[in-house]
């Protein structure tokens, strides 16, 4: 469950990544820049060296999967992150996209694989359950049968203690009657 819940987490912050990388770049593939649109005016964080507003988005987007990494202790962010922060060239959000794309179709491939393995686990633990239930079922019934049969036992035994009885006075009497009879003779 921690694992499920670290990789909703992820995902989470990608998508959150995401959306504010197409915040900051949605529509730019429509405009058309021509030298009338050039602007010499450039926006400058305090030392950051992030001149644009896609600049600025791309260190939001890199610093909170940095941050989430460290947060869940997860070397496949704090990776992502820095593979984020080295993209470079012309299309840098075209690569940050295709690497968190890259991080989402493993993680989704992760979850599978869990789901799989959870199902199993299911399905087996179901059937030992069932087997558990009848073996317990068939240990009652034994345990019913040797009680009865124990019972059973000892009244035999007991009748075989009366008739031993019987038999030792049976055995007396005609011993005591054969004497009687010898005296006679």
């Amino acid at each position: 469950e921690a694992e499920t819940k670290s990789r909703g987490e992820e995902l989470a912050a990608i998508a959150k990544a995401k959306e504010v990388i197409k915040e900051n770049v949605a529509g730019a593939e429509s405009l058309s820049y021509g030298l009338n649109q050039v602007s010499l005016v450039q926006v400058t964080r305090a030392g950051s060296g992030i001149t644009s507003k896609a600049a600025l988005a791309r260190y939001e987007a890199v610093r909170m999967v940095r941050d989430l990494a460290e947060k869940q202790h997860s070397p496949m962010l704090a990776q992502l992150a820095m593979r984020l922060r080295a993209a470079g060239g012309d299309d840098q959000f075209a690569k940050v996209r295709g690497l968190i794309q890259d991080m989402i179709e493993r993680l989704e491939k992760e979850a599978e694989a869990d789901a799989k393995k959870k199902a199993y686990c299911d399905t087996e633990l179901s059937e030992s359950d069932a087997k558990k239930a009848d073996k317990v079922a068939e240990i009652e019934k034994l345990t019913t049968q040797i009680d009865k049969m124990s019972a059973r036992s000892a009244m035999l035994k007991e009748e075989v203690a009366e008739l031993q009885h019987s038999l030792a006075e049976l055995a007396k009497s005609q011993a005591e009657m054969d004497k009687i009879r010898a005296e006679e003779k």
